[in-house]
């Protein structure tokens, strides 16, 4: 029972002073895109519209999107990790009008069968 004790003080100890693994940028991109699709999935069943669903969808996925944007600065050079999230940006709002078409058009064949 000592030797366990001792053993998960030692554990413990080498925890603390291990350093923060970093966060994974692709882990996180998923996440977000989840995040970003429940939005879609749940809001394209009610009256709101394309722009009211973009924009409650960002604002629900904002801590996701700030996680993956420190990811990528923290692990690609600075101007690549400018470029890629200016382009990741400038992208997400059409690539989501994309997918709330899709989304509303598999609804419409899935009823319609």
């Amino acid at each position: 029972m000592v030797m366990f004790a001792g053993a998960l003080i030692a554990l413990a100890a080498q925890s603390a002073a291990a350093p923060e693994p970093q966060a994974n940028p692709q882990v996180i991109a998923q996440a977000l895109d989840r995040c970003m699709a429940t939005y879609a999935v749940r809001m394209t069943k009610t009256d709101a519209s394309d722009e009211t669903i973009f924009a409650e969808a960002t604002r629900g996925c904002v801590q996701l999107n700030e996680q993956f944007k420190a990811a990528i600065n923290a692990q690609v050079p600075a101007p690549q990790a400018s470029a890629f999230i200016k382009q990741m940006d400038a992208t997400a709002k059409p690539n989501f009008m994309v997918m709330l078409a899709k989304i509303r058009r598999d609804r419409a064949a899935r009823a319609a069968n």
